[in-house]
């Protein structure tokens, strides 16, 4: 049974307060980079989310009373499936002799955004404080691409530098500079364009049209190939995951296929979609012994010659020590901190970083890495880390993406776990399952304002 209770009755609940805190915890991790960035505060408060998500999360497990059964069963069977990933970790800790800081500095870049999501899905929202969230996702959206698009000009006349990179790669709106911000500013606009088209309905349709175009523009000057890519790979799945239907699958298709030609028409005839011909077969690179071939599934046979028993079948070789972004270069970043709280770091990832360095595929596109997110957990979790991961975006899937839209981000976000490290960057993460949370408290409370017409 739904709970419909006033305002007044919201905030004595802690419904507002509660509202407060995601937003808070949200602005923590988005703005983070380009705060620290203005204000030159150290780059390790970069990393002040982790603190503050499972904070929030806390706070509102013992204070929000939802009343909604299944509401209830989501973040139940959602708190169980982030308690076993944990225990899984120290477990995969303990038996490869990892520190716990690496098990928990990994849990909450990893979890981190789950942990988020069942804060949202926890609080019983009144239509009040549901808008002035959506409100507050919308304005980091805009100010994200907004941002992107004041740094270009900055960054191609030299006013503005990002620590070496050129106007493309430089370009990552609120994610300014990181390395790969270009990529995950890209995706954040690419994703917000998309719901605002769709679910934005008080919005004038000229500014809507306007977003999406500014999205593709985006994504054009800040030479974001890749993004495009899993754009058409997560339609595609979309299409698998709709074939019961066989009217959406086939309007899917026919329109996926249509824009592939048109796309693959644009990069062999037009100069500006030149550069995707990288991922097109030059020089041999996906024959048997072409370099793609070579590079992208070498981190297996590497994690693999370093097992020392069955057991790291099943829990790996321990957190950060394999391909993913923890192992790969966030624990040598943050030694400083992290080394004297007990971290630990492992031969594995260093000779995948060796591969990586020696590659000039990989090191021409990100999409040819040997380090990426899929293989990441599996290296550092083994078989029952990834099984764990992959039932928590099954609990996502069956009782959360109510819509295709829903859908789309969590395929999506699949495929860039088959690239780069994407799916371990905690901005792009929590933004996304923040989407997800949006959207399923937006169809919750049209469910509400159905109940209350009868």
């Amino acid at each position: 049974m739904y709970s419909f209770l006033s305002e007044h009755e919201q905030k004595k609940k802690g419904i507002y307060r509660g509202t407060t805190l995601i937003i808070v915890a949200f602005s923590v991790a988005f703005y983070s980079r380009i705060v620290c960035t203005v204000t030159r505060l150290p780059s390790a408060l970069n990393h002040l989310h982790f603190l503050v998500v499972p904070l929030v999360a806390i706070i509102i497990l013992m204070t929000a009373k939802p009343k909604d059964k299944q509401q209830i069963e989501i973040v139940q069977i959602l708190f169980v499936g982030l308690l076993i990933l944990f225990g899984l970790m120290i477990a995969s800790a303990l038996i490869n002799g990892a520190g716990v800081v690496n098990a928990i500095f990994l849990f909450m870049m990893l979890g981190g955004p789950f942990i988020l999501l069942l804060s949202i899905i926890a609080l019983p929202m009144s239509e009040k404080s549901f808008e002035r969230f959506r409100k507050w996702i919308i304005t980091a959206s805009f100010a994200n691409m907004v941002l992107a698009f004041v740094q270009w000009p900055l960054l191609v006349s030299g006013r503005i530098t990002a620590d070496g990179l050129d106007a493309t790669d430089g370009m990552s709106g609120v994610f300014f500079p990181s390395g790969a911000g270009n990529y995950v500013s890209t995706t954040v606009s690419a994703y917000f364009s998309l719901y605002y088209l769709t679910f934005a309905k008080a919005a004038p349709l000229w500014l809507r049209i306007v977003t999406i175009l500014g999205a593709l523009w985006q994504l054009q000057l800040s030479d974001s190939k890749q993004v495009l890519f899993v754009l058409f790979c997560g339609g595609g799945l979309l299409i698998l995951a709709n074939i019961q239907n066989g009217g959406k699958a086939l309007a899917y298709t026919i329109l996926m296929i249509v824009l592939v030609a048109v796309f693959y028409w644009c990069i062999q005839n037009i100069d500006a979609f030149a550069a995707f011909k990288v991922y097109l077969d030059k020089d041999g690179i996906y024959e048997p012994d072409g370099e793609a071939t070579r590079i992208k599934p070498i981190a297996f046979g590497i994690i693999v010659s370093h097992y020392s028993s069955p057991l790291n079948w099943l829990f790996g070789l321990g957190p950060g020590h394999t391909v993913g972004r923890l192992g790969g270069w966030l624990l040598e970043e943050n030694w400083s901190i992290l080394g004297p709280l007990g971290a630990t770091l492992h031969a594995a990832s260093e000779q995948v970083l060796q591969e990586y360095y020696n590659s000039w595929l990989a090191l021409e596109s990100t999409f040819y890495s040997p380090m990426f997110g899929w293989a990441g957990i599996w290296g550092d979790l083994g078989l029952l880390g990834l099984g764990t991961y992959l039932f928590i975006a099954y609990i996502i899937w069956r009782y959360l993406c109510f819509d295709n839209f829903s859908k789309f981000l969590l395929l999506s976000t699949a495929v860039f776990g088959f690239i780069f490290t994407q799916m371990e960057e905690p901005a792009y993460m929590l933004y996304t399952t923040s989407l997800i949370a949006l959207r399923w408290q937006e169809h919750k409370i049209g469910e509400q304002r159905k109940i209350r017409r009868l």
